[in-house]
């Protein structure tokens, strides 16, 4: 892994991917379930934060409730 790619990774530019995870994990003795995780909190936090994103999924409730009932 080239050291662009890492710093890219520690400043949010690129994504850990399962892969990166477990050359993290043999490199520095982290769990790669753990970068894993963190990855899936931030994109969640990422998709939940976009306001384009947050009507669509408001619109999908409404559907929903109203197909449910």
């Amino acid at each position: 892994m080239t050291y662009s790619v890492v710093n890219e990774i520690l400043n949010g530019r690129r994504p850990i991917t399962t892969r990166t995870a477990l050359m993290f994990e043999a490199a520095l003795d982290i769990p790669a379930y753990i970068l894993v995780r963190l990855q899936e909190k931030y994109d969640m936090q990422t998709a939940r934060s976009d306001r384009k994103f947050s009507v669509r999924l408001r619109s999908i409730e409404r559907f929903a409730s109203v197909a449910r009932a």
